[in-house]
C-alpha cells in the first residue's frame, strides 16, 4: 500500500502536470478541452485524496465505518454533479475529461510501482 506522502507527491505532480496541459491547451484556443483536462483531474484524483484520509483514520469503528459511507455518497453525488453540469450542457469537452482521469490513475500508478518500496518493521 502506498503511504501518505508518497500519495500526496505524486497528487502534486499530477496536479502539476495538468496545469501545465490545461494552460498549454487554453493558449492554443481550446477552453473546452482545457476545462475537460482540469474536470477529469479533479475526478481522477478525488478517490486517492479521500482514501488516504479513510486509510489514515482506519475503519475499525462503527463512526468511522459511517463517514467512510457517508464520504463514498458524497463523491458519488460530486461525480454525477459534474458530469451532469459540465460534460451534458458541453461546457468541457468529454476527451478531456477522459484525458484527465486517465492521467491521474496512470501517474499515482505508475508511481506507486516505481516508487521506493516500503521500510520493512523489525520483528
Amino acid at each position: 500500500m502506498i503511504d501518505t506522502a508518497s500519495l500526496r507527491r505524486l497528487l502534486l505532480t499530477a496536479a502539476v502536470l495538468f496545469l501545465v496541459a490545461s494552460g498549454v491547451t487554453l493558449l492554443a484556443g481550446s477552453v473546452p478541452l482545457a476545462g475537460g483536462l482540469l474536470l477529469g483531474f479533479f475526478l481522477g484524483a478525488a478517490p486517492f485524496a479521500s482514501w488516504a484520509w479513510i486509510a489514515a483514520r482506519g475503519l475499525r469503528s462503527t463512526r468511522a465505518r459511517a463517514l467512510a459511507v457517508a464520504l463514498l455518497a458524497a463523491k458519488l453525488a460530486l461525480y454525477a454533479g459534474a458530469l451532469y453540469l459540465f460534460v451534458t450542457r458541453n461546457r468541457v469537452n468529454p476527451i478531456g475529461v477522459l484525458a484527465g482521469v486517465t492521467g491521474v490513475v496512470a501517474i499515482v500508478s505508475i508511481g506507486a510501482l516505481l516508487g521506493p518500496a516500503p521500510a520493512k518493521e523489525a520483528a
